[in-house]
């Protein structure tokens, strides 16, 4: 099993920290059939895409888009 990356929380933690909280808005899709959908999840700084997930639960995706937006943050930051 891979580890457990920060996902939404790390995220939120990682942009109050700078002060930015209200920079993170999300976009948000709900595909395929009622009992089992596919969400898609894209967490956007500023407008600009960060992080984009995909899952049967939305919780699922956002998760996997904030992991990939904190990494691109991070890997901006040089940290």
């Amino acid at each position: 099993m891979p580890p457990k990356t920060d996902g939404t929380v790390g995220l939120n933690n990682y942009l109050q920290a700078l002060g930015r909280p209200a920079a993170l808005n999300w976009l948000e899709t709900q595909a395929g059939p009622e009992q089992a959908p596919t969400w898609t999840c894209i967490a956007k700084i500023d407008g600009v895409e960060y992080g984009r997930g995909q899952g049967g639960r939305k919780f699922i995706a956002r998760d996997a888009a904030s992991d990939q937006a904190l990494a691109r943050l991070r890997s901006e930051a040089g940290s």
